[in-house]
C-alpha cells in the first residue's frame, strides 16, 4: 500500500503548530508500525534550514500550468528516520517571510496541490491514496479529477476547521481554472459569497477524518460547525474521527527527580523554589480559542488558590501585555514567557505539577497528552480531544488521570483547578493521578493501526 502524504508543514522542517507534528509523526508510525510505504510532500519553504536540506537529491523539474502561465516546479528528496520527504521547490512561490498569510496565498497553495498531482512522473511513485491535509493541500481531490487520475483516492483530514482558506470567488476561472457552474454551488467550493479551499477536501475525497471521535460529532453543530455544518451531517457515512498521538521518542524521560527537575525548572524560571507549591502551566498560542479570557477573568482568584503559574507562548498582544503584567505584579509566583522556546517547553512539561488548557474548542489537542506522559496532570476543557484524552479524576473510585469542566466560562474552570490543587495537597492521592496519568497509551499504536484500516476499506472499494 502506497500513500503520499501531502501537507502545508511537517516536523522538524518546518512547523506552526499540531498539523507539523501531525505530519512527522503519524507518517513515521504507518511506516515503522503498519509497514506501509508512506511519503510525505510539502513545499520547500525558504524558512527551512539549510542543515535539514544538506543532504537533498534533486530529482527533477518541469513547468506545470498555473494561473494562466506556465511555473517552474522541482522536486528534491531527503529521507528522515526511514520516510521519504519530498520538496516542492519554487522560490517565487515558497521564498517567503511567512508560510502562511501571504496575500496570495491562494495561488500558492494551489500551484502546490497541482504540483502534489503532476509531479508523479518526477518522483516515480504513484500512490494508492494521496492522504490531503488541512485547506492547504484540499484542491488536491478536485485536480485529481480534473486530470481523468481516477485511480488514486484521497483522504482529506481536518486539524482545524477554524481554517479554511477563504478567497473571493473571482479567483475560480482566475486562478483555480476550473468550471465555474460544476464548482461554485453550496454543495462545491461555494461559502457565501467566497470560495473554500476546504470544502473542496469536504466535498470531493474519499473519505474525511478529523482528529478525535468528539470533534467529529461536534462540527456537525452550529456551534462548532464553522458555517458547513449541514456538510459533515450530510457526508457523515465518509467521515470519521482519529484521535492524534504523540511520538513518546521526541519527549524523552530524565531521570532526574520531579523534586529535582521543579526546582530547577523554579529557578530558571525566577520564582521561589518551593517543593509544596503547586505549579500551575500553560503552553499555548494566544488566542481566544484556547480560553484565555477564562484565565484572565479569574487569574487572581487563581493565584489565591496558592499556586505558581508559569505561560510559556505567544499571540494576541493584547494577551501577552496581560500576563507580562501579571509576573510584574506577583514575583516569584507567576512567569510569563511571550515567545516559543522547545527546550523550555520540555522542561516545563516535566517540571510542573499542574498543565491547564481550559479551550473553547480543541480539535484534539497534543499539550494534555504530552503533560500526561511527564506526570504533569490536565486540567481541561472537555470538549474534542480534550474529552477524548483525559479521563476526569473520581477519588471514591480512584480512577482518572486528569481534572475537567464541561462549560466554557470561568466560574466552572476555577472550581476544576481548586478540585486539582485540592488533591495535589493530598500527596498519596496525587501520586496515584501521576501514576493513571502515566499508564494512558497517548502513543500512535492504535491511531496508525484506524488510519491503515480506512486507507484499506478506500481501496476495496
Amino acid at each position: 500500500m502506497k500513500i503520499l502524504f501531502a501537507t502545508g508543514e511537517a516536523f522538524p522542517f518546518i512547523k506552526t503548530g499540531g498539523l507539523g507534528d501531525v505530519s512527522y509523526s503519524l507518517p513515521k508510525a504507518l511506516v515503522q508500525k503498519e509497514k506501509l510505504d508512506v511519503r510525505v510532500i510539502l513545499p520547500k519553504y525558504s524558512k527551512i534550514s539549510n542543515e535539514l536540506l544538506k543532504d537533498a537529491r534533486h530529482l527533477g523539474h518541469k513547468e506545470i500550468w498555473v494561473a494562466h502561465h506556465n511555473e517552474y516546479v522541482g522536486i528534491e528528496e531527503v529521507e528522515l528516520e526511514g520516510v521519504i520527504y519530498y520538496f516542492v521547490d519554487n522560490e517565487r512561490y515558497f521564498r517567503r517571510l511567512n508560510v502562511y498569510g501571504e496575500y496570495d496565498d491562494c495561488e500558492r497553495f494551489l500551484f502546490f496541490s497541482k504540483a502534489v498531482v503532476e509531479t508523479m512522473d518526477i518522483t516515480d511513485f504513484k500512490p494508492d491514496i494521496i492522504h490531503c491535509n488541512d485547506w492547504q493541500t484540499a484542491l488536491i481531490p478536485i485536480y485529481l479529477k480534473e486530470r481523468g487520475i481516477y485511480d488514486v483516492k484521497t483522504v482529506f483530514s481536518i486539524h482545524n476547521l477554524r481554517f479554511q482558506g477563504f478567497f473571493y470567488n473571482n479567483v475560480i476561472e482566475d486562478l483555480l481554472e476550473i468550471d465555474r457552474a460544476k464548482y461554485f454551488q453550496d454543495d462545491g467550493i461555494k461559502y457565501y459569497d467566497m470560495i473554500s479551499f476546504l470544502k473542496a477536501g469536504v466535498v470531493y475525497s474519499d473519505y474525511i477524518t478529523t482528529v478525535s471521535d468528539s470533534y467529529a460529532e461536534e462540527i456537525k453543530t452550529p456551534e462548532f460547525g464553522e458555517g458547513i455544518h449541514g456538510l459533515f451531517q450530510k457526508y457523515g457515512y465518509k467521515l470519521s474521527g482519529i484521535v492524534n498521538g504523540i511520538d513518546k521518542a521526541s519527549y524523552p524521560l530524565s531521570k532526574k527527580s520531579h523534586k529535582t527537575l521543579k526546582a530547577n525548572l523554579q529557578a530558571k524560571l525566577g520564582l521561589e523554589i518551593e517543593e509544596a507549591t503547586p505549579l500551575v502551566a500553560i503552553i499555548t498560542r494566544l488566542d481566544r480559542q484556547k480560553g484565555l479570557d477564562f484565565i484572565l477573568e479569574k487569574f487572581d482568584e487563581m493565584m489565591s488558590l496558592g499556586i505558581q503559574f508559569v505561560l510559556l507562548g505567544t499571540g494576541e498582544k493584547s494577551y501577552e501585555d496581560f500576563f507580562r503584567y501579571k509576573e510584574s505584579q506577583y514575583r516569584g509566583y507567576v512567569c510569563s514567557y511571550i515567545g516559543f522556546n522547545q527546550e523550555l517547553s520540555t522542561e516545563i512539561y516535566a517540571g510542573a505539577d499542574i498543565f491547564l488548557m481550559p479551550s473553547v474548542f480543541e480539535p484534539c489537542g497534543l499539550s494534555q497528552m504530552i503533560a500526561m506522559r511527564y506526570g504533569c496532570i490536565p486540567v481541561v476543557r472537555e470538549t474534542g480531544g480534550l474529552k477524548d484524552t483525559v479521563k476526569p479524576y473520581n477519588e471514591y473510585t480512584g480512577e482518572g488521570d486528569g481534572f475537567g469542566f464541561k462549560q466554557a466560562n470561568g466560574d466552572d474552570m476555577i472550581k476544576a483547578l481548586r478540585y486539582a490543587v485540592t488533591m495535589y495537597r493530598r500527596p498519596e492521592v496525587w501520586k496515584e493521578i501521576i501514576a493513571n496519568a502515566k499508564k494512558r497509551d497517548n502513543s500512535w499504536k492504535e491511531p496508525a493501526k484506524r488510519y491503515k484500516e480506512i486507507y484499506q476499506k478506500l481501496l476495496e472499494n
